[in-house]
């Protein structure tokens, strides 16, 4: 489970004695250390109905000003060692108002509206939110001793018996006494074995002048990572919003940190959109053509923070000036990024939804370059310490290889290599690298724009890619992922630029012109030709990428890549439940899509079964030549809470250690990330509730 407060976060002690101290659990499934009911009106502490996790929650009315109570042990609770009280709501009808209060000797010292601790910022109709109270911080600021907790109604309405919220989960976070670790910055000593309930998330993290969310983990050699995600939700910072992007990522390199941060200056930061159209020519003249979608404010909502795993969404309405004729319209779309982390796992997951279905088709013809930024990616202190970029690779159906140190526009290349996973990246001379992975093939999700093709299958020994700029690389307009390509007419760059690209025409257009192969795209300037393959740009568009973060001798885009590929091989079977054959086609897109291979959900990467009777007896078969590292698996169709047993191939795992579960309650999924790499050949896995 996670811990989170205003300022500090600590994780489960399972780490040297003194270092932090276990959770004070007062209620799952019966009251815990000695706390007691003191409850008023009618309040169940074991109902079956509408349970989070377990067996049993409380259910009470939300009316008439009944409510529960938690009374402690003798010796009175101080706020300074329990600054943290959390518990999962659902709500009967939506919108119930409730109070927290805080009482010590009889008297109460703290008193504050319930609403504003609630994931969201409101209780819902039918589903859990979690609430999150610091005590010692505003709007109940208390920092003494206290020995009750109430949660009661507050609206005085009356209204029939049946109107009941229900609760669960309910615990107190202790306060971290343990060192202070380089990357988690919260008191967690990462130098003994990952604590029992990994992943931390740490809220109201300022950074870069915005209030974000810090995330840390265990990647998949046992180090800790951390990435700091600015929220959306404010425009006051320099250049505007500045949020719903990655603006700071901590990783271990032995024994040395890497901390990589954000740029000065509009491009910093790392992960929101950004889109061009094929022509300025009919546009209002209202705003930038191409804005950096960090300069627009929106949403943001914490969709899933489990024990190993958490979604942190991010929704905005970004600007569309121009249009393919006349009258120039404004048009905002609303886009959906999720990330994604898994303890266990080294990278993060970008998934995003673009959605143009209320904007007439064809109005559009615009290209996707999100996720898009800048970052200091070999953890220089300052722009101007950055390292010089060595070279830069792409894969779209070829793989583009610059082969000299600094890249320059004079640099060497090779770009002859088939390729079926898009990817981009960049490394600098100081040996650190920064890349984007696509959870899909080619074929499946096209990616990569313009082009370039007619220099697919070729080296620099055989010509200039730019031909009539004359210079070696290819034309800077012509690079199918964005990147330096506009940072080298002064030669080398400490540039790290890094974005996605697509053609014109995959936002907006009925169908537009793919990059197919060499064959296609012979006319002048990209002109289409007979034959050219097409696709659809609209009403919505989807994809995910992984955002890899490394050191450039150990090669972390090749091997993520690798991955993928080694995904595209596999072959799911199961005896108790099933493989899930489909899902949403995005993060903002209900729409179905058949899922290829069966089992593989690309939008967040994760192997999907589907539970019988929160039961599952599955087979992962690894492709020859292939091992499949530290898989993702989500288990739909599952509502039985923390489970207690994962058999691999007939042996039992250690949970938390050696499988990672986190239950989803509001969507009835299991999360898993399996702490195995699985070889080639067959494999059996066995959830048992």
């Amino acid at each position: 489970m996670i811990r989170r407060h205003a300022a500090v976060l600590c994780l489960l002690a399972v780490l040297a004695p003194g270092l932090a101290r276990a959770d004070l659990v007062i209620y799952d499934d019966a009251l815990r250390n000695g706390f007691e009911n003191w409850s008023w009106g009618d309040a169940n502490f074991a109902s079956t109905a509408n349970v989070h996790a377990g067996g049993f929650a409380i259910a009470f009315n939300a009316h008439s000003w009944q409510g529960v109570s938690f009374v402690g042990p003798g010796t009175p609770l101080q706020v300074a060692d329990w600054p943290e009280l959390r518990f999962w709501i659902r709500g009967m009808d939506g919108g119930e108002r409730l109070s927290i209060t805080l009482q010590h000797d009889g008297a109460a010292v703290a008193t504050a509206p319930l609403e504003g601790f609630v994931s969201g910022g409101a209780i819902v109709a039918g589903q859990y939110r979690e609430v999150v109270v610091p005590l010692g911080t505003a709007p109940l600021a208390y920092t003494g001793p206290f020995e009750r907790i109430d949660i009661a109604d507050a609206s005085g309405n009356t209204a029939a018996s049946t109107q009941r919220v229900t609760i669960d989960d309910v615990r107190l976070v202790a306060a971290g006494t343990g060192v202070v670790d380089p990357i988690f910055s919260n008191g967690f000593d990462d130098s003994g074995p990952p604590a029992v309930e990994g992943l931390i998330i740490e809220r109201a993290v300022a950074i870069d002048g915005l209030s974000g969310d810090r995330f840390g983990w265990i990647d998949s050699a046992g180090l800790p990572r951390s990435a700091t995600l600015a929220l959306n939700n404010a425009g006051s910072a320099p250049n505007g919003s500045r949020g719903g992007e990655l603006r700071e990522f901590r990783y271990r390199i032995g024994a040395a940190t890497r901390t990589v941060t954000a740029v000065s200056g509009g491009a910093g930061g790392f992960g929101y959109v950004v889109s061009h159209p094929t022509d300025a020519a009919v546009c209002t003249g209202g705003g930038d053509s191409s804005s950096l979608g960090h300069f627009t404010s929106g949403t943001f909502q914490r969709v899933f923070e489990g024990r190993h795993h958490a979604i942190l969404r991010f929704t905005q309405a970004y600007p569309r000036y121009c249009t393919t004729n006349a009258p120039a319209t404004r048009y905002d779309l609303p886009v959906t990024i999720d990330w994604i982390i898994a303890n266990g796992r080294d990278h993060p997951l970008w998934s995003v939804t673009w959605d143009m279905s209320g904007v007439p088709v064809n109005r559009l013809e615009d290209d996707a370059r999100g996720p898009y930024g800048e970052l200091r990616i070999d953890g220089a202190a300052s722009d101007a310490a950055r390292g010089v970029i060595a070279g830069v690779a792409w894969g779209d159906r070829y793989r583009f290889t610059s082969t000299t140190n600094p890249v320059t526009f004079a640099s060497a290349w090779t770009w002859n290599t088939p390729n079926t996973i898009p990817f981009v990246k960049l490394w600098t001379q100081s040996g650190a690298t920064m890349g984007i992975v696509q959870t899909r093939t080619i074929d499946q999700q096209d990616a990569g724009g313009y082009w370039g093709q007619d220099a697919w299958g070729r080296t620099s020994a055989q010509g200039n890619a730019c031909a009539g700029g004359g210079y070696a690389m290819p034309c800077d307009y012509n690079w199918p992922f964005q990147s330096i390509n506009y940072e080298l007419y002064g030669g080398a760059t400490r540039n790290a630029r890094l974005a996605w690209g697509t053609n014109f025409g995959f936002l907006g257009q009925q169908q537009y012109r793919i990059r197919g192969n060499a064959n296609y795209g012979g006319g002048a300037n990209g002109t289409a030709l007979p034959g050219d393959p097409m696709a659809s740009g609209w009403p919505r568009k989807s994809y995910a990428t992984h955002i890899v973060l490394g050191t450039h001798a150990s090669d972390p885009v090749g091997v993520q890549v690798g991955q993928v590929e080694a995904i595209q091989g596999l072959s799911l079977s199961a005896t108790v439940g099933s493989v899930a054959t489909s899902g949403r086609s995005g993060v903002g897109d209900a729409t179905s899509m058949t899922y290829a291979p069966a089992g593989y959900d690309p939008v967040y990467g994760a192997l999907t079964f589907v539970a019988a009777t929160n039961r599952l007896d599955a087979t992962v078969t690894v492709p020859a030549g292939r091992t499949l590292r530290r898989p993702l698996i989500v288990v739909r169709q599952y509502s039985a809470g923390l489970p207690t047993t994962l058999r691999l191939d007939g042996a039992t795992l250690v949970r938390d250690v050696d499988w990672l579960p986190s239950p989803r309650g509001d969507a009835q999924e299991l999360w898993i990330t399996l702490v195995r790499d699985l070889a080639a050949g067959a494999h059996r896995i066995e959830l048992v509730p």
